[in-house]
């Protein structure tokens, strides 16, 4: 029956691409014959590799979104461009900042990041802050597979870098104004112009988002999880002249949502978007950026340093329990503050046959972490009244680096690339649990720390057949820190190592019919060791521990077509197979060998169909002047199915989605209706089992849509 159900969703989306097609008509087809210019796609340019490059010279596994391109498909969350991003998946649930992060089935669970995160050339080393929302972006970069060399620690499943947009000479102004169900009201604006021509430059841009929550709290009789968000950024760019460039930005963001709609499993697939808590969630997040870049362009090479400082403070209140009886309830507090310092040393643009680069890297991460366990009278014992019990980390962390990475081109088309970083890091923990009334043997205090470090090779050989076709294979090494669980059940779980992968790829990048068809494919075999894993402990806690070893292999699939003026195709597709070699659990008593590790997706793909073609040649009411557009695009995604413990006894089903929107667009107005999730497919976005309890879990979101006002200026 499921399958069935799925069939349907498909030929539903089949039947509105092939509407789609129908609108391009022959007539576009014969127009665009008669024209001398070729139709091509543009080229995108990138800076994955620290250094802008076209995409598809680079010889490694990447997807891109341009500015039109994340406008086209309305992204404004980490989960809209995940279901686009082969072999990327990404959990959101519980609240924003629970966001687990998987690539090539490799990914993180409470514990540090398996993915980078970068905004603008700055790390953000706390998954807790990945998941804001996105507005006035230039582009947005996944890489898959280490990225150890370049990008250092926790990049051992690849890197995200999100590039946000610049004032340069040209006035832009505009707002986007949305409405939608479940509330929502959200609106972005931004402002970038030059103050003196060529020489400074400023601009803002912010974001206002409120809407009802998805999920109703019965026992309450209000929404767990609506939202209410602010942000803003500015920028400040100063070229005094043609060698030197300084920029400077700060952002800023405020939450007040609910957090926690979290019921039992079955529930979520018989009555979905409906739990039962006795206690409210909330989710309160504040926090700052600023970032100083210096770019200075000299004979022999260009030099370019990158400083970053972050802040923020996150509280989180919830049932722990999960049900509508008062038992337990926790409160947790972080307060984290970042620095970091790049500098970088590339060689100049025409370099002959050698291409390099190298740089150092410094970081210090302060954490104070409170967790707040307040358990009802009689939970701990019959006979014990309630109980406050307190956990305060002080959490201190520093490290540094030093990478370099070169290239050589031998006969004019064979590539040799190699590259090396040396990671060092130093964390130390003030942990002090307390309860009141106090209980000694569940008080504790003591001090520890942890040393790691790591050398990162990386070795690649890319050969250019010709304009339109190369072939690479490569060898890298990937690294994820240690650290200290900040809740346990035994003093010996309260750190856990560093994890480390091998990753082996070959790929190739073509163009075909005169770059109008790309098709880019890789395939990958990744072994992780001492493979950091999480396991729910019978407290209602979590805490990380090294498995052991694991492996993960498949490939990704990735192409776009130009089909005719106006009439773009889009897909693609990853496999992924991944499992344990070797992971003995000595909570649950059992060994894995074999088993599948958690929240790998066997396979995920993507297909759209998108249009655009003039309705009007001449539109000129509202300041327009040039032609009124018809816009339309239908999106396919789906996710295999997966495992959401390591036991394998919690799975999800393979489930599809489907997105449509449809818009008239002029030079300073557009107006688009959109749907996510058009026939409201059933999934859960989380699921899990905490020892001696029922299965728990959240649902996915449901079937929304609403409209979207554009203005420019």
């Amino acid at each position: 029956m499921a399958s069935e159900h799925r069939l349907k969703r498909t030929f539903r989306l089949l039947v509105i691409a092939f509407a789609l097609v129908l609108c391009a008509g022959v007539e576009v087809f014969a127009e665009e014959t008669k024209k001398d210019d070729p139709l091509q796609l543009a080229p995108v340019k990138v800076t994955a590799e620290k250094r802008k490059e076209d995409l598809q010279d680079i010889p490694t596994s990447i997807s891109v979104f341009s500015e039109t391109q994340i406008s086209d498909s309305g992204i404004s969350s980490l989960q809209d461009f995940s279901l686009q991003v082969p072999n990327l998946f990404i959990s959101n649930w519980g609240f924003r900042g629970n966001s687990f992060v998987f690539v090539r089935g490799i990914g993180a669970v409470n514990n540090d990041p398996a993915v980078g995160f970068y905004v603008d050339d700055v790390n953000y080393m706390d998954s807790r802050v990945f998941n804001s929302n996105l507005f006035d972006i230039e582009r947005i970069e996944v890489l898959r597979g280490p990225q150890g060399t370049l990008y250092g620690r926790n990049s051992l499943g690849g890197v995200i870098n999100i590039i946000s947009k610049k004032p340069d000479n040209e006035y832009h102004a505009g707002v986007n104004q949305t409405f939608g169900n479940y509330g929502l009201l959200n609106t972005d604006l931004y402002m970038r112009a030059p103050i003196v021509d060529d020489k400074l430059f400023f601009g803002f841009s912010g974001n206002v988002e409120k809407k009802d929550g998805y999920n109703h709290n019965d026992f309450l009789d209000e929404d767990g999880d609506s939202q209410d968000d602010r942000s803003g950024r500015m920028h400040l760019r100063w070229v005094p002249n043609e060698k030197l460039s300084i920029s400077a930005n700060v952002d800023g963001e405020q939450i007040n949502d609910g957090a926690f709609p979290i019921a039992d499993l079955a529930q979520t697939k018989s009555n979905p978007h409906h739990y039962s808590h006795n206690f409210k969630g909330e989710h309160e997040r504040n926090s700052v950026g600023t970032s100083v870049r210096v770019g200075y362009d000299a004979s022999a090479l260009q030099i370019t340093s990158i400083s970053g400082l972050r802040h923020y403070d996150d509280t989180v209140k919830n049932d722990q329990d999960f049900t509508a009886v008062e038992l337990m309830n926790a409160k947790e507090q972080i307060r984290d503050n970042q620095l970091s310092q790049e500098f970088r040393f590339t060689s100049p643009k025409d370099n002959g046959d050698w291409e390099w680069l190298g740089g150092l890297y410094g970081f210090k991460n302060k954490k104070d972490h409170l967790l707040q366990m307040n358990y009802a009278a009689g939970v701990l014992g019959v006979g014990m009244p309630a109980v406050t019990e307190d956990a305060n980390s002080d959490l201190n962390t520093y490290g540094y680096a030093a990478f370099g990475q070169a290239t050589y081109t031998m006969f004019d088309k064979l590539d040799v690339t190699a590259g090396l970083r040396y990671d060092y890091e130093k964390s130390s923990i003030k942990y002090n649990k307390a309860t009141d009334p106090s209980i000694p043997p569940m008080n504790l205090q003591f001090n520890s720390n942890t040393t790691g470090d790591a050398f990162l090779p990386k070795v690649q050989l890319a050969y250019n057949w010709n304009q339109q076709l190369m072939t690479y294979a490569s060898i890298s090494r990937g690294y994820r820190s240690g650290g200290f669980n900040t809740g346990f059940s035994s003093i010996s779980d309260v750190s856990f190592k560093p994890e480390f992968s091998w990753n082996y790829e070959i790929g190739t990048k073509t163009s075909w019919l005169d770059n109008r068809l790309i098709f880019n494919a890789a395939a990958f075999y990744i072994k992780l060791q001492d493979q950091q894993v999480t396991q729910l402990i019978p407290s209602f806690n979590t805490i990380i521990k090294n498995a052991g070893e694991s492996r993960s292999m498949g490939f990704e699939l990735e192409s776009t077509a130009l089909i005719t003026k106006g009439l773009t195709a889009e897909a693609g597709f990853g496999y992924t197979d991944v499992e344990y070699l070797k992971y003995n659990d000595p909570v649950a008593g059992v060994n894995y060998k074999g088993k599948k590790t958690p929240l790998a997706p066997k396979y995920t793909y993507n297909l759209a169909l998108q249009y655009r073609r003039p309705m009007v040649e001449k539109f000129d009411m509202f300041w327009n002047e040039g032609p009124l557009y018809f816009f339309t695009r239908a999106e396919l995604q789906g996710i295999g199915p997966f495992y959401w413990n390591d036991a394998n006894t919690l799975k999800q089903n393979a489930y599809e989605m489907v997105n449509l929107r449809l818009g008239l667009e002029s030079d300073h107005l557009d107006l688009t209706v959109w749907s996510k999730n058009l026939f409201n497919t059933n999934y859960q976005a989380v699921a899990f089992e905490f020892p001696g309890s029922t299965p728990k879990g959240q649902a996915g979101d449901p079937r929304t849509f609403g409209l979207t006002l554009s203005a420019r200026f």
